[in-house]
């Protein structure tokens, strides 16, 4: 039996929602939640670097009556229980990404509908000090219904430890502003790599070796390849998500690599599918899209094994499992555990 310990984030609240604690099987299958914790929508979930502290999102339009949603911390223990440290405002609507610093002393966040990023200190016991930094985008799009001003949607640290990967799906552009390691970050430096009018940057994944990064479109419905150095971005290649011919409506969502380090893994809500793509650089080459058996997957995690994925379906309130081959090909199990609205999955450190 190889069991992991598992977070995992929904829309919900209260004491049968929030933050699921659960133990998960990577032979069987299966999910056994053990507790939760009550966060309002804790959409998204990043753990510090020495996995002491869990932080997330608390995805809301509104927080103690006023506008804006909140970051949430909490401790966690040998056993990997959470206790609730503190919640605090991010000053911006729908906060819906978190990501914590390489010594663990900032956390950031995005906020979607507010089009800002929010830079948190972190005190000594792993709380969120109550006066952040707030990083003000502008501008608009091509698309005037999902466009019509900026939409953080993402705030991914690079793996060099250097910069912030700020994804603008409003604005279509990826910001990497530097790290600071006395006030979280420079925003008055930054370059700047746009996308095509209208494709809307969600996420960002970057190579094993860090020379190499992804961004998916959610709009474009495409994986975008770069070359990365030192927080600079130069294209090479872009591949559609969606099966050849597809004609329905689709938005993208998570994209992730398998442990492997070679398989790029995008979720396609809409087609409800996962698309697994080779990656050799900058080189992306469809490999399979697979039905994840449930509607509107979001985030999704292989097991630390591999040997299993566990994919969030946010509509269909389900997390549904799909079996690793030798060839790192997916079939879907029968195994389908009801969740509220899950729509992020992480793994204790």
């Amino acid at each position: 039996m190889a069991e992991y310990m598992a977070y995992i984030g929904t829309y919900s609240k209260g004491e049968n929602g929030g933050i699921f604690r659960a133990m998960i099987d990577s032979e069987t299958g299966d999910l056994r939640v053990l507790d939760t914790t009550d966060v309002e929508n804790p959409s998204h979930l990043a753990l510090a670097p020495d996995g002491k502290h869990l932080y997330a999102a608390s995805e809301t339009g509104e927080f103690r009556g006023r506008n804006g949603g909140a970051a949430a911390a909490c401790a966690v223990d040998a056993e990997g229980k959470l206790t609730f440290l503190n919640i605090v405002g991010t000053q911006g609507k729908h906060p819906c990404y978190v990501s914590v610093s390489p010594d663990g002393k900032f956390v950031y966040a995005a906020n979607y509908s507010e089009g800002t990023a929010t830079v948190f200190a972190v005190d000594e016991n792993g709380a969120l000090k109550d006066d952040p930094k707030i990083v003000v985008h502008q501008g608009t799009g091509a698309n005037p219904r999902r466009q019509e001003k900026p939409h953080v949607h993402c705030t991914r640290i690079t793996p060099d430890g250097k910069y912030l990967a700020v994804c603008d799906l409003g604005i279509d552009t990826v910001v990497l502003y530097p790290l600071c390691g006395k006030c979280g970050l420079d925003a008055t430096r930054g370059s700047f790599v746009r996308t095509p009018a209208g494709n809307g940057p969600r996420h960002i994944e970057f190579s094993r070796d860090g020379k190499y990064a992804y961004v998916v479109t959610e709009m474009g419905c495409t994986v975008r390849a770069y070359a990365y150095e030192d927080g600079r971005m130069t294209f090479l290649s872009a591949v559609n998500t969606l099966p050849e011919g597809f004609a329905g409506e689709n938005i993208d969502a998570a994209i992730h690599f398998a442990p492997d380090g070679k398989t790029l893994v995008v979720s396609n809500r809409g087609d409800d599918s996962l698309a697994l793509f080779e990656a050799e650089g900058g080189k992306l080459t469809l490999k399979q899209i697979v039905k994840v058996g449930g509607k509107t997957p979001r985030e999704f995690a292989y097991t630390p094994d591999g040997k299993m994925v566990f994919c969030c379906n946010q509509d269909s309130s389900d997390i549904t499992v799909l079996k690793v081959n030798a060839d790192g090909t997916l079939t879907l199990t029968d195994k389908r555990f009801e969740l509220p609205c899950p729509v992020s999955l992480i793994w204790k450190n």
